[in-house]
């Protein structure tokens, strides 16, 4: 196996330290240097997702996205256009349950064309009318695609299905009827209270110093300016422990004659942030050996002992107070009700019974794996450190998460499992046809 010093052989790499400054006006920039890169990656992030849209209008923070690359106060949608291809077309915008930002990696020779351009969409968009309701259109057609699509829909579904009417449980699109009654008007105002420098991170890593990086942030962000109507966001709780109770509800099911598989879920609650770094890890420790390709109990029982499914994963995702690992796959209707049965039954052992130290050690191999990969990423590091500095957490390396990997025991991870990630209460949820689902549904 491995060694630990295999393991924490990022431990003495001095490079890929996040260094921080703070702008006059409140926004906070991270500058991870890494001096072996080509390019400059980058993500501005606000705290202005989805859980903040307005309970009548549902949508209003991906709409937003949508909207602000589509002409500013500078710039014409062309000259966007224009700019972005110059820069080789690498901004990828998106808005997710807490956050909406912009990410991108450039050529060197053209940061400051890229910054210029991101500063304008996110501090100027002029949402001029006729842009609202071409985007609108686009929008309707991106949730009819998230409507087709089962392996899309099941993830809309599953959280519906966790979260009950709490905002986490909206689709982060919204509907098709919410986002027909949005207006211009509410964009605008929604804009003006959440973009704004204090509530907003703006992330880089690259060959730069962290000193050049800050003065990028300050010669494009420097002049940003709060409006009268800015304020930061309050987090609706999640009542994670109120949550965990309420998943014994009826699992809820779509039918879908036209499919031949059968999509689904289960789903459970797990640590996250405020439980601090090394019981994140330890989730993360899970959800690989649960769900993570070859090798995981999800894929060996499901897929190459049983021959039941095709597709089987977990996902794993952390927000500001609660953790949702999810098992998902797509089998044929006829198997349908044995697969969920074997994956209910997979998941309840691993936390009763836990891994052996052999599966711990080669969970751990794959995870440090991973975490050594995405530490020579620039944009992975652009990203990691913003969703941190806008969370209000330490900005932890993966050097410091391989050495606590290292020295992460198997008693220690099945106790964790035993305490901490329990499956008897999941919230289970499918799409398709079939006798499977009226089996699910009971």
């Amino acid at each position: 196996m491995p060694t630990q010093t295999t393991m924490t052989s990022l431990s003495a790499d001095a490079g890929n330290v996040p260094q921080v400054c703070v702008l006059p006006n409140g926004l906070r920039v991270v500058g991870t240097r890494m001096p072996n890169a080509r390019s400059l990656s980058f993500v501005l992030a606000v705290r202005a997702g989805s859980i903040y849209d307005p309970p009548d209008q549902a949508g209003l923070a991906h709409f937003l996205e949508h909207l602000i690359f589509k002409s500013t106060r500078d710039l014409s949608r062309h000259e966007i256009a224009a700019a972005m291809q110059r820069c080789g077309n690498r901004f990828d915008p998106t808005t997710s349950k807490e956050f909406i930002s912009i990410a991108g990696t450039v050529p060197l020779s053209k940061i400051h064309l890229a910054l210029e351009l991101v500063a304008s969409v996110a501090q100027r968009p002029l949402f001029d009318p006729p842009d609202v309701e071409t985007e609108r259109r686009v929008v309707l057609e991106e949730l009819r695609d998230w409507e087709i699509d089962p392996s899309k829909r099941i993830e809309v579904l599953t959280d519906r299905t966790l979260w009950g009417s709490h905002p986490l449980g909206r689709d982060t699109g919204g509907t098709r009827a919410s986002v027909r009654a949005l207006t211009r008007e509410q964009v605008r105002r929604f804009h003006r209270k959440f973009f704004h420098p204090a509530n907003a991170v703006l992330s880089m890593a690259g060959p730069l110093t962290a000193a050049e990086m800050f003065a990028a942030a300050r010669r494009h962000f420097g002049a940003w300016r709060p409006t009268s109507l800015a304020s930061l966001p309050r987090r609706p709780s999640t009542a994670a422990g109120a949550v965990a109770v309420r998943q014994a509800r009826r699992p809820q099911v779509v039918r879908r004659a036209d499919s031949q598989q059968v999509w689904f879920s289960i789903s459970t609650t797990t640590p996250s942030y405020p439980q601090g770094r090394r019981a994140m890890l330890q989730t993360q420790l899970a959800q690989v050996l649960i769900g993570d390709g070859d090798g995981s109990r999800l894929w060996d029982g499901l897929r190459e002992r049983l021959g039941l499914a095709y597709e089987v994963y977990a996902t794993l995702d952390f927000y500001a107070d609660v953790g949702v690992m999810s098992a998902m796959a797509a089998v044929g209707r006829s198997r349908a009700a044995r697969a969920v049965r074997e994956a209910k039954r997979i998941l309840r052992d691993t936390s009763a019974r836990g891994f052996t130290r052999n599966e711990v050690e080669r969970g751990k191999d794959a995870l440090a794996a991973q975490i050594d990969l995405l530490a020579d990423w620039n944009a992975a590091n652009a990203a990691r450190y913003a969703e941190l500095a806008l969370l209000g957490q330490e900005l932890t390396t993966p050097a410091q998460e391989l050495d606590e990997l290292g020295m992460l025991g198997a008693a220690e991870f099945n106790a964790f499992l035993r305490e901490r990630l329990t499956w008897d209460g999941a919230a289970v949820c499918a799409i398709g046809e079939g006798p499977a689902l009226a089996a699910i549904a009971s």
